[in-house]
């Protein structure tokens, strides 16, 4: 069976116990709703908490002090069996109740607590004069305790700690109040006046220590955030400091980050933080990471009295590191990708400028070398030879055979852009262009995957408006800066351009991604499209 579902039905049987016991006692309405308040109030308290964390043993005494409380109730039964075990009850809440409490707060003072948890249990099975003298014994125990938080660490307290110290001198005021009102001897106006002083203490004592939790929780998800979040090398925020301090109460915690070429810890602006020494009243935390150190926290020594507050900014610390390590192997990794991916593309366009002046010095100057004869042979030839035709015939074959080849071997890779740049190219492209193109480019040179990977877009964009998009008009440019690479091709077409659906453009995007660029294509029907490329410049060039 599930914890929830456990709470939940102990959360029902005590409600049923106490609605019983209000109907037993019979104490009238005010006095009723008065009563049965104060116990599921104490009750409640002690089940949430113990849904919170079902380790830490104050939350079911802190219940069990709720159910407790309805035990006087039964004083008033008919059973004189009942009766005489409900009076001996009836301070037994107040044992638990305040053993919840001592235990709450953290104390170097552990023989008071034990002592204050002892006189509190006295007090709850004891009846008469002696229950009462115990009663404001252990009060002033309970408000020692809580006192001996402030004289230890002054201001800097945290917030729960500040609500769990509430809660004792709150239950400490109400079990004064209980224990002098029954010593006295009081009217009965006054006696139920002080009943309900004592019922509204218990209750908010309970409350508190609920709030205590659930602040304290807050906090430890704070300081795991912030450990995580900023207490990287990379991120020296001052916030860090101040929500930090905030979050564990010390005021004068100091950050210091580890700079291992000055070989000390510096703060975030830069200057030295010193180590506490053996004889300071100050203590530090060293983070570390393989070994090394990260960062330090210098604190008051009680700020990680709570094992559990320490344990909470060790876990974030350890998950940072791992995520620290994570990402720098996936860096590593991706960077080693990219440079693999960036040196084929290089390799493909160091073979297609091989290629292409192999087209050029080869193929090409032979169809030239052989149209050169052909037209001398031509030439020589007498007026009345009867293959004079055939003659021209072979010229003008030859010549359109040369005139494809060059083609070839500029869609492989233009020898103007090995020779003479991304202009020189990009001129030579909008010349051979059967649409107009406004041209803009830099006349200077660029590293050569750079203007390869620029010329490539340009011409695939060019021959997809040819062919496609029934534009008048087409606008190429081209700029940089130090770091960056911009190019942008638009036409006035019909628009409506899926880069999916063609082979160019996807090995266009591949080759600007594997040189760490992007690649856009924004294609609206019937509002032209923009073909974008944006490439990043290592280096000077």
């Amino acid at each position: 069976m599930r914890r929830g579902t456990i709470i939940a039905i102990a959360a029902a049987a005590g409600t049923a116990f106490a609605i019983i016991a209000e109907l037993v006692a019979d104490a009238g309405l005010a006095g009723s709703l008065a009563d049965l308040a104060t116990g599921l109030a104490i009750l409640g308290a002690g089940l949430w908490g113990t849904r919170q964390r079902p380790a830490e043993l104050r939350w079911p005494l802190l219940a069990f002090a709720g159910l407790a409380w309805f035990a006087g109730n039964f004083a008033s039964a008919g059973s004189s069996f009942i009766s005489s075990i409900g009076a001996a009850l009836i301070y037994l809440h107040r044992g638990p109740l305040l053993h919840a409490a001592a235990t709450s707060g953290r104390t170097r003072h552990r023989p008071v607590m034990v002592l204050a948890v002892t006189v509190g249990y006295a007090a709850a099975l004891i009846t008469g004069t002696p229950n009462r003298v115990l009663t404001l014994v252990a009060a002033a125990l309970l408000a020692a305790l809580a006192s001996s938080m402030f004289a230890r660490r002054g201001a800097h307290v945290p917030r729960h700690e500040l609500l769990v110290a509430g809660s004792q001198l709150t239950l400490a005021a109400a079990l004064v109040l209980a224990g002098v009102t029954a010593l006295v001897g009081v009217s009965y106006g006054v006696a139920e006046g002080s009943l309900y002083g004592y019922e509204a203490g218990l209750s908010v004592s309970a409350l508190l220590l609920a709030a205590a939790l659930a602040s304290e929780s807050r906090a430890r998800a704070v300081i795991a955030d912030l450990v995580v979040v900023e207490l990287g090398p990379a991120r020296r925020s001052e916030t860090v400091r101040g929500a930090l301090a905030r979050a564990l109460g010390d005021r004068s915690l100091q950050v210091g980050y580890w700079v291992s070429e000055a070989g000390r810890y510096v703060d975030a602006d830069g200057l030295p933080v010193t180590l506490p020494g053996p004889q300071d009243r100050r203590a530090a935390m060293v983070l570390e990471r393989d070994g090394e150190p990260m960062a330090v926290l210098v604190h008051d020594p009680a700020v990680f009295e709570d094992a559990s507050v320490l344990e909470a900014v060790r876990e974030a610390s350890a998950l940072l590191l791992a995520n620290s390590r994570l990402e720098a192997e996936v860096g590593t990794q991706l960077g080693e990708l990219r440079a693999s991916r960036g040196r084929i593309v290089q390799a493909r366009d160091e073979q297609r400028r091989r290629l292409a002046r192999l087209l050029h010095s080869g193929a090409e100057r032979r169809l030239g070398e052989v149209g050169a004869a052909v037209a001398r042979a031509r030439e020589q030839s007498p007026p009345d030879l009867r293959d004079l035709d055939l003659l021209d015939l072979l010229t003008s074959e030859l010549e359109q055979a040369r005139e494809e080849l060059g083609a070839l071997a500029r869609g492989i890779h233009p020898r103007a852009l090995t020779e003479n740049g991304l202009a020189a190219a990009l001129s030579a492209l909008v010349e051979r262009s059967p649409i107009p193109i406004e041209l803009i480019t830099p006349t200077d040179r660029l590293p050569p995957p750079i203007e390869a990977a620029a010329y490539f877009v340009c011409a695939e964009a060019v021959t997809n408006i040819a062919k496609y998009a029934g534009a008048s008009h087409v606008r190429c440019e081209v700029a940089h800066s130090e770091a960056r690479v911009w190019v942008a091709v638009a036409d006035d077409g019909v628009g409506g351009a899926d880069p999916a659906s063609g082979s160019g453009l996807r090995g266009l995007a591949d080759r600007i991604d594997a040189l760490g660029g992007t690649f856009t294509v924004s294609s609206a029907a019937g509002r032209g499209t923009i073909i974008r490329a944006e490439l990043p410049l290592e280096g000077s060039w």
